[in-house]
């Protein structure tokens, strides 16, 4: 966790608490011909109790704000029927994915790779 930037501090119950931060909510990649990305977890963090979806003193980001994100992000997704033998290639730090649920069978196999 240090060598990613984060602070560490342990929880009396044990758990872990990682702590990254404040960040941009925006980050510009190399290779992405310097387009600005959004990359935080506002939405799917916002409520939980530990929260990243917190503003840089320590408040929680309201919630009119991160309702308008969510609605952006459903605005802006597309789905697709997968059919067998389907295989998906995606660049981790462009997409936000895998944010639909399933049915059951379901099997995922993943590799990553720079």
């Amino acid at each position: 966790a240090r060598s990613l930037g984060m602070d560490v501090e342990w929880l009396p119950n044990g758990g872990l608490k990682t702590i990254l931060g404040p960040r941009n909510l925006t980050k510009v990649f190399e290779g992405r011909k310097g387009r600005r990305m959004w990359f935080n977890t506002i939405v799917g963090m916002h409520g939980k109790e530990i929260s990243s979806a917190t503003l840089a003193d320590g408040t929680e980001i309201p919630e009119n704000v991160v309702k308008r994100c969510g609605e952006i992000i459903e605005e802006e997704s597309i789905q697709f029927k997968w059919q067998k033998g389907d295989v998906l290639f995606l660049d981790n730090y462009a997409l936000l994915h895998g944010r639909r649920p399933s049915l059951p069978p379901r099997r995922v196999l993943v590799a990553t790779t720079k």
